[in-house]
C-alpha cells in the first residue's frame, strides 16, 4: 500500500507530516517551508487524499492498518538513510503520527501533536466505523444531507454535540467527491487505534517529547480529550492557542517563529 509523499527542506533533522481529514500535504507545505534550514520534512498524502492509494474509485472499503503503515514508512527510512526523526499530526493526521511512534519508538525523537484525533475514542465514529450492522446507516448519514441534518438537529437539542461540530461536518460532506473521501477513509482508518497506558509506557521509557497544541476556541476536539496520554506521560507539554480547530497549523507555525532557536 502506497502513500504519496512530498520532501521540502535541507535541514539535518528529518520531521514526518501528516495532515487532517479532508485535506493533503499541503496542510503542512508552508510550515516545512518555512522550517527549512533546519529541518527535512516528509510530508505524506494520507489514504484516501491526495494522489495516495488507495483510493475509492472502486467503492470498495478498504482498511488501512498500524501494520500496512509501518511496513511502508520502514521502507521509506531505508530508501532515505533515516535512522532517527520526528513526527507532527494534526487532527486525524493525529492518529498516523500515533501510529508512527507506536512502531518506532526507539527511533523517535520529538512528536507534536496539534488537536489530534485518536487518544480519546469518539462515540460516533466507533458506532459509524466499528460494526458492520453500523456501517449502511453511517452511509444514509454520509450521504444523504437532510438526513444529516435532522439527526445533527436532534443531537444538538439533546446537548450531545455542539452545533459548531454539526456545521463541521456539514462543510466536510457539502459534495459528492467530500462524502467518498469522509465515508471511505472513515470506515479505512477505524483499526486504528490505540491502547493509551502501553504507549505511554514505551513514550516514558525511551524519553521522547510530547508537544500537544489545542485550540481555546476549538469544540471538534477539546483540550480534555488529549488527557487520557498527558497524565501518562512525563516529559509533556500542552500548549492551548487561541484558535479554533481549523486555523492551528498556522497558528503552531508562528508560535515556532516566535521562538529564537526555531526547535519544535
Amino acid at each position: 500500500m502506497i502513500l504519496h509523499y512530498e520532501k521540502i527542506g535541507h535541514g539535518s533533522e528529518i520531521l514526518l507530516a501528516f495532515h487532517g481529514m479532508g485535506q493533503d500535504f499541503s496542510c503542512f507545505q508552508k510550515f516545512a517551508q518555512t522550517f527549512d534550514n533546519q529541518y527535512t520534512t516528509y510530508l505524506f498524502d494520507l489514504p484516501f487524499h491526495g494522489k495516495s492509494t488507495p483510493g475509492f474509485a472502486q467503492k470498495e472499503e478498504v482498511v488501512f492498518s498500524k501494520n500496512d503503515l509501518k511496513l511502508f514508512l520502514k521502507n521509506v527510512l531505508e530508501q532515505h538513510q533515516i535512522q532517527r526523526f520526528s513526527v507532527i499530526g494534526f487532527s486525524m493526521g493525529g492518529r498516523f503520527a500515533l501510529a508512527t511512534l507506536e512502531a518506532f519508538t526507539d527511533r523517535i525523537n520529538n512528536v507534536l501533536l496539534i488537536a489530534p484525533d485518536g487518544i480519546s475514542e469518539n462515540f460516533f465514529y466507533i458506532a459509524a466505523t466499528r460494526f458492520k450492522f453500523t456501517r449502511p446507516l453511517f452511509r444514509i448519514f454520509a450521504y444523504q444531507k437532510e438526513r444529516l441534518q435532522t439527526l445533527g438537529n436532534v443531537l444538538v437539542r439533546l446537548r450531545l454535540l455542539p452545533e459548531s461540530t454539526i456545521r463541521f461536518a456539514q462543510k466536510m460532506l457539502d459534495t459528492g467527491p467530500k462524502q467518498d473521501q469522509i465515508y471511505y477513509a472513515w470506515i479505512g482508518f477505524h483499526q486504528l487505534t490505540f491502547n493509551i497506558s502501553r504507549l505511554s509506557q514505551h513514550i516514558n521509557l525511551q524519553d521522547v517529547k510530547l508537544t500537544i497544541f489545542m485550540g481555546k476556541y476549538d469544540k471538534l476536539l477539546p483540550l480534555n480529550a488529549v488527557t487520557p496520554l498527558t497524565k501518562k506521560v512525563k516529559n509533556c507539554e500542552v500548549i492551548e492557542l487561541p484558535t479554533g480547530h481549523t486555523s492551528l497549523v498556522e497558528k503552531v507555525r508562528e508560535y515556532f517563529l516566535k521562538l529564537s532557536t526555531h526547535q519544535l
